[in-house]
């Protein structure tokens, strides 16, 4: 199973989540109790190998906005309740993950209306999209394996289900990215 580690901040989280497994990194540069700033990113980004995706994610943004970030050394961006159109990111040359159903993103995130709030979604009526998809909302340790069973997502992102009191927990990382690839082996990284 393809797991990106969301909202990392520091260099013991990323290192941790590396280490563990994480095929994707992401670096939130929206407003948010996780965000970091394009300085911050690249110190960051330089512990992460070649092989491991590093996201940004937008909400809303504007285009220099992403332009700057891109310069951080980012391999995708994600895009929250975008109203520029999509085109408008596609200059960037790079996969676009997108927390819209309808989108013509090159993967859909499946996520709760607010991200990173830990509110789960209802796997069991939710309908699985047919094309590439990434699975959040409300993940944690406790319940990815039944997540993933009921939904068959591309990959799974987690945020707040790796975190205790607001920091991100590396036994909860470590132990989020094993049992996330207990239920089906990353075959690829896409």
């Amino acid at each position: 199973m393809f797991v990106k580690i969301c909202g990392l901040t520091t260099e013991a989280s990323v290192t941790t989540a590396v280490e563990a497994g994480a095929d994707a990194i992401g670096f939130v540069f929206a407003d948010s109790p996780r965000q970091i700033d394009c300085a911050t990113a690249q110190r960051l980004r330089q512990l992460i190998p070649d092989g491991v995706r590093v996201v940004g994610v937008f909400l809303d943004p504007d285009v220099e906005t992403v332009r700057t970030a891109v310069a951080c050394g980012l391999t995708d961006i994600q895009l929250h309740r975008r109203t520029r159109p999509l085109e408008t990111f596609r200059q960037f040359g790079l996969p676009i993950i997108e927390a819209d159903r309808s989108s013509e993103a090159d993967i859909i995130l499946l996520d709760a209306p607010t991200p990173g709030s830990g509110q789960a979604l209802d796997w069991e009526t939710l309908e699985r999209p047919q094309q590439t998809f990434w699975l959040a909302g409300g993940l944690n340790v406790d319940n990815v394996g039944a997540a993933i069973r009921a939904m068959r997502p591309d990959g799974v992102d987690v945020s707040s289900g790796v975190e205790t009191n607001g920091q991100k927990d590396h036994d909860k990382i470590r132990a989020f990215i094993q049992r996330a690839k207990e239920e089906t082996p990353c075959i690829h990284n896409q």
